[in-house]
């Protein structure tokens, strides 16, 4: 993979024959990552749980490049074959990145007055989905080059912000996430490149009209960590930039 970005509406090959693997590619950031990954060369598979959303992209995104598709819930346990069979079926059981970029909100309250099974539900799209497609496709990972992982993470979830009393579910499933970043870069260092990436408050479906960001700036910035050089790992990234846990 080369070092240079991608810029707007400029057609790069920096990231040429990559195999890459998008979880939540129907909309918003993991739409637009899908779309600058492939102007960048990449070959994608893009995971969403909304087949005629799914089918929508797919519609779009192969104009692109080499796109294909596979419908995944990952609030649903037994996803993972699914996925492996996709990576199997495409990409003759290589993967080079691993895109985490799915997540959910279900909810806004406080800690105390959130629904019940609010946390939970939230943990499983956020964490524990996460996790289990992590070691899912570990193997094909491996066989990759120069490999690597990205977290989709949220400034809500640092340390400095998970005291805040909104979001309670949200935030304590990034803050976890962020953990978990760390425990597989340390347990894969040297083999795998695994990183936390904060999109931003982003104009999607999860944040809002009113957010200061759009997904494509939040694309550039997924793109920016899929290029960093590969012994960066354990780390907190935004615009490209590394940020504080």
């Amino acid at each position: 993979m080369s070092s240079s970005a991608n810029s707007p509406g400029v057609v790069s090959q920096s990231l040429k024959n990559c195999r890459v693997f998008i979880t939540g590619a129907s909309r918003g950031v993991g739409l637009e990552s899908a779309r600058l990954f492939l102007r960048s060369g990449a070959r994608v598979i893009g995971a969403a749980k909304d087949p005629a959303r799914l089918q929508a992209a797919v519609e779009e995104l192969r104009s692109l490049g080499e796109f294909h598709s596979v419908v995944m819930d990952l609030s649903q346990p037994g996803f993972e074959p699914a996925a492996v069979a996709a990576v199997t079926r495409h990409f003759d059981g290589v993967l080079d990145v691993l895109f985490n970029n799915a997540g959910t909100m279900p909810a806004q309250q406080g800690v105390s007055n959130e629904p019940a099974g609010s946390l939970e539900k939230t943990l499983q799209v956020n964490l524990v989905a996460v996790h289990n497609l992590i070691r899912a496709l570990l193997p094909a990972l491996l066989e990759g080059t120069k490999p690597r992982i990205m977290n989709t993470s949220s400034g809500a979830g640092t340390l400095a912000a998970v005291v805040e009393n909104s979001l309670a579910s949200y935030r304590v499933s990034k803050f976890a996430l962020n953990g978990l970043t760390l425990n597989w870069a340390g347990a894969l260092k040297g083999r795998v490149a695994v990183n936390a990436f904060d999109p931003g408050w982003v104009k999607t479906a999860m944040g809002g009209p009113n957010a200061p960001g759009t997904p494509q700036e939040s694309a550039r910035g997924a793109l920016a960590l899929a290029l960093l050089p590969f012994a960066t790992t354990g780390k907190f990234w935004k615009d490209g930039r590394e940020i504080s846990w």
